[in-house]
């Protein structure tokens, strides 16, 4: 959406927010209300989000303020095209990013150019928290709106549970769903929701009829393990997978299934019940740029896990978008 000449990617609506400030929503808000509580709460914080601009003047001030749900820090990456430029500590309080043209700027840009880097160096971006939410309390300065030429042409979108949302990456680029759109050369849609990839029939219908991404993956399962037997995930399943399917079957989408987790190690059959539920859906449905990925070919590595044996480690991101991107780069000519 644009606010103000800001292109605000990766969100859908700013809602009001009664403590000051405008609350960042990823998806619409109607949809927003019809989902699972924990989708419902996560569609507002920022993973994969970003404020985009040109800077027609000096410097652009952001102010955010972290809304202070949680303990943890939120923390903002600041890029100019494809550099890193600055990191930035959000407050509870308001916190001031101020963006500013860097010295180096024609030398990155010949550097862009010379190696085909995906973003253009004029192109400012603030990337927002994947976790706690942030709310955007005013954006101070000129700025122009990002042109086409200056971003990835190629959308990749991530539908998922807290582990495609980010949990328990260290900065917001951190996920594996970022790293892996970094790996391609490519922009995220990051739909993940910690703890709400509940496979609901609105969002089914929602990303069938978006005509933004160009190729997908779905990560199904892990949310539902704890909740739900396995007749009724393969009812889910059964709907979801073929609606967005059928609407682009012409784009390269692929299912993932149940990374690795406590319920392996615990010996529970249930994890592999729904892995098969994925996979046989995938096989049925014989579609040509339909894939099924298995969760355990993405994450290998035990150490790859913190320690509830559910999310994984910055170390475990990295390995499993390294391990996407190869099986993406193999599909995808």
């Amino acid at each position: 959406m644009i606010y103000h000449d800001v292109e605000l990617y990766n969100i859908q609506e700013l809602l009001d927010d009664e403590d000051g400030g405008s609350v960042f929503c990823r998806i619409p808000n109607d949809l927003r209300l019809r989902l699972n509580d924990s989708a419902k709460n996560n569609a507002v914080a920022t993973p994969g989000s970003e404020l985009r601009f040109n800077l027609t003047g000096e410097q652009v001030k952001i102010t955010l303020r972290n809304t202070g749900e949680q303990a943890v820090p939120a923390l903002v990456e600041v890029y100019q095209g494809s550099f890193l430029i600055s990191v930035h500590a959000i407050g509870t309080e308001p916190t001031e990013i101020t963006v500013v043209h860097h010295p180096l700027s024609k030398r990155l840009g010949e550097l862009s150019q010379e190696h085909q880097l995906p973003y253009d160096i004029n192109l400012s971006r603030v990337i927002l928290p994947w976790r706690p939410p942030c709310r955007l309390i005013r954006i101070e300065g000129a700025t122009a709106l990002p042109r086409p030429d200056q971003t990835p042409a190629t959308k990749y979108m991530a539908y998922g549970s807290s582990i495609t949302h980010g949990s328990t990456a260290v900065r917001p680029t951190g996920s594996y769903a970022m790293r892996t759109a970094q790996l391609l050369d490519v922009d995220l849609i990051n739909l993940g929701f910690g703890g709400g990839a509940h496979l609901e029939r609105d969002m089914a219908d929602y990303i069938a009829g978006r005509e933004d991404w160009d190729f997908a993956s779905l990560e199904m399962g892990i949310n539902l393990l704890g909740s739900i037997d396995t007749d009724e995930f393969e009812r889910r399943v059964s709907y979801f997978i073929p609606t967005i399917a059928q609407a682009h079957p012409d784009q390269w989408i692929f299912c993932i299934d149940v990374f690795p987790c406590r319920w392996d190690y615990a010996g529970d059959p249930k994890v592999d019940a729904f892995r098969e539920i994925v996979s046989a859906k995938v096989e049925a449905l014989n579609m040509p740029k339909l894939m099924h990925v298995s969760g355990k070919d993405i994450l290998t590595s035990l150490s790859g896990l913190t320690g509830d044996l559910v999310h994984p480690s910055p170390s475990g991101m990295e390995e499993m978008a390294r391990n996407l991107a190869e099986r993406m780069k193999v599909a995808i000519p």
